[in-house]
């Protein structure tokens, strides 16, 4: 997935180093809400450039030692609310 804007791939940068999200930091059952609120705001601060991609789900999840699912539906969360757009397994 990437920004909803057009644009090209900004960087290599990949996973939550980047991000610097610490999942330690995400209220007992609210893992996915604080992952898709912190996404939020790398986008909004321009941490996650317009045009780039999210980084892989499953190098996020890795990353952050949690399921892939909790990741997905971070970033469905997101696609929901139109902050990013899906490009299909193209990013």
């Amino acid at each position: 997935m990437s920004r909803s804007k057009d644009g090209a791939d900004q960087g290599s940068k990949s996973g939550s180093d980047f991000l610097q999200l610490d999942i330690g930091q995400a209220p007992p059952g609210g893992r996915t809400a604080w992952l898709a609120d912190r996404l939020r705001a790398a986008i909004a601060d321009g941490t996650l450039p317009v045009g780039s991609r999210l980084p892989a789900g499953r190098v996020l999840a890795a990353e952050l030692r949690v399921s892939r699912g909790l990741v997905t539906e971070a970033y469905q969360r997101l696609a929901e609310t139109g902050q990013v757009a899906g490009r299909g397994r193209g990013g």
